[in-house]
C-alpha cells in the first residue's frame, strides 16, 4: 500500500465507485409497468395503494397503515392528527433532517429542541421533561441513522401523563426493533419516509402506522381532501405503491446485510485509535441507514474536517449533511412565514423569557455531534466484506498517516 495520503499525492486506498443504492431489478419494473399498464395510477381508483398499506400495516403487526406522498407530509399529517395547532409546541431533537422540525411550523406549531444523550443520539428523557410546558402538544422521537432511541417508556410516560402525543419519526430505521417490537409501534403515531436513500427505498413516498381507529380515519381525511376543516392532496402513487409492495418483502433480507456490513466494518476496526464505534442499545435492533463512529480529535490531534477530507480522498463518500436545527434561518429569525409566524401568532402565549432558545449552547450533546464528533458511513448493500474493508483501510491508513496532515 502507497504510505503517502493521496490527499498529499498517493495512491488512494479506492479508485471503484461504492456500489449504487438502491438496486431496482425486474420485479420493481414488471410492479411498475403493470400499473401503468392498467391505467390506473392513482389511489382512488386503483388498489396498490391499499394492498401496500394493508402489508405494510401486517408487516409491523399494527391494524392501520395509510400511505402518504413523502415522510415529511407523513409527519405533518401526524402532527394534525396529535392536535397540534397555532399557539402549540412541539418537542423535537436538534440532531435530525430539517422536516422533523419544520413539520411543526406547516402546522403553525413552534419547536422546542430539546438535546440528545450521547449514547444512542435520540432524546434525554431529563431534557424532554425539562423542555415540557403547559403548551406542549405533541413530541417527536427521531430513531437516526437506524438506532433505535433509548428511554422510549420513560418518554411515552411522560406523554400520557400529560395527554400529548407521541410520535416517532422512523425514517431511518424500517424494521428497526425496540425490545422485540418495531419502531413505530411504541408511540401513537411511527412516520416513515420511502425516499431514494432509504432503506425501504421507493424513490419517494410515506407512511403512517397506528394502533388506534380515530386517529387512523383522521390520517386518511387530511391525505385526500377529507371531510376536515383543512386538508390536503398528500396521496401516495399507485406506481409507488406497487414498487414499495416489492421492495417490503425484501427489507428484512437488505436489513440483514447492513447489518453483516456494520459488523464487518466493526471487526475491521478494531483497535483504531480515535474512533469510538457507535454501539446499538442491548434492547434494540439496529438497521444502519448510517454506520455511525465518533472522531476524536483530542486523540488524533486534528480537526474532524480535515481528517474526513483525507479519507474522502481515498476515495471513500462520506457524507456530512447534520446540524443543530435551530441555527436555520427559520429558527434564527423568528420569521418562517415572513410576518414572524408562527412566534409571534397571537395565539402563542408563551412569555418572553419562556419561549424556547434557538442559540448556540441550547443543546451541547447535539452540537458536540454535529460538528465535531460524528462520523456516518452509508454500508448499504449491494457493498459488502470486501468494501467494509477499504473503508477501515482508507480510515487505518489516514490515522497512521496523520503527520502528513499536520
Amino acid at each position: 500500500m502507497d504510505r503517502r495520503l493521496a490527499i498529499k499525492g498517493g495512491r488512494p486506498v479506492r479508485s471503484d465507485p461504492f456500489p449504487e443504492y438502491p438496486v431496482v431489478g425486474d420485479e420493481e419494473i414488471e410492479a411498475a409497468v403493470r400499473v401503468i399498464r392498467s391505467g390506473k395510477l392513482c389511489a382512488q381508483v386503483g388498489r396498490e395503494v391499499a394492498e401496500f398499506e394493508q402489508e405494510y400495516a401486517a408487516y409491523h403487526r399494527v391494524p392501520y397503515a395509510v400511505g402518504v406522498s413523502n415522510g415529511t407530509t407523513a409527519l405533518h399529517t401526524a402532527l394534525a392528527a396529535g392536535g397540534v395547532g397555532p399557539g402549540d409546541e412541539v418537542i423535537v431533537p436538534p440532531y435530525t433532517f430539517l422536516a422533523t422540525a419544520t413539520s411543526v411550523l406547516m402546522q403553525n406549531g413552534v419547536p422546542v429542541f430539546a438535546d440528545i444523550e450521547p449514547a444512542t443520539l435520540g432524546l434525554d428523557v431529563r431534557c424532554v421533561e425539562k423542555a415540557l410546558s403547559p403548551r406542549t402538544r405533541a413530541v417527536i422521537i427521531v430513531h437516526m441513522n437506524g438506532y433505535p432511541a433509548a428511554h422510549l417508556m420513560e418518554i411515552r410516560d411522560l406523554c400520557r401523563a400529560r395527554k400529548i402525543a407521541l410520535i416517532e419519526d422512523c425514517a431511518h430505521a424500517h424494521g428497526a426493533e425496540w425490545e422485540g417490537r418495531k419502531v413505530g409501534t411504541i408511540g401513537d403515531i411511527g412516520v416513515f419516509s420511502f425516499q431514494q436513500k432509504k432503506n425501504l427505498s421507493v424513490g419517494e413516498g410515506g407512511m403512517l402506522i397506528t394502533s388506534d381507529p380515530k386517529t387512523a380515519e383522521f390520517v386518511r381525511e387530511f391525505r385526500s381532501f377529507g371531510d376536515l376543516p383543512l386538508a390536503y392532496n398528500y396521496r401516495l402513487t399507485e406506481v409507488h405503491a406497487a414498487v414499495g409492495r416489492v421492495r417490503l418483502k425484501r427489507l428484512d433480507e437488505e436489513n440483514r446485510l447492513r447489518t453483516e456490513n456494520a459488523a464487518a466494518l466493526t471487526q475491521a476496526l478494531a483497535g483504531v485509535t480515535g474512533l469510538e464505534i457507535q454501539q446499538p442499545g442491548s434492547e434494540t435492533r439496529a438497521v444502519y441507514y448510517n454506520y455511525v463512529m465518533r472522531y476524536r480529535a483530542d486523540v488524533l490531534g486534528i480537526p474532524r474536517a480535515k481528517f474526513l477530507e483525507a479519507v474522502r480522498a481515498e476515495g471513500i463518500p462520506l457524507p456530512l449533511i447534520y446540524f443543530p436545527l435551530y441555527r436555520h434561518p427559520s429558527f434564527r429569525g423568528r420569521n418562517a412565514y415572513g410576518r414572524g409566524c408562527p412566534f409571534s401568532c397571537p395565539h402563542y402565549k408563551a412569555p418572553q423569557d419562556e419561549q424556547p432558545r434557538y442559540e448556540d449552547g441550547v443543546c451541547p450533546v447535539a452540537e458536540e455531534v454535529c460538528d465535531h464528533a460524528n462520523i456516518e458511513v452509508k454500508i448499504h448493500p449491494p457493498a459488502g466484506t470486501a468494501d467494509m474493508n477499504e473503508i477501515a483501510d482508507a480510515f487505518k491508513k489516514v490515522i497512521a498517516g496523520l503527520e502528513q496532515l499536520r
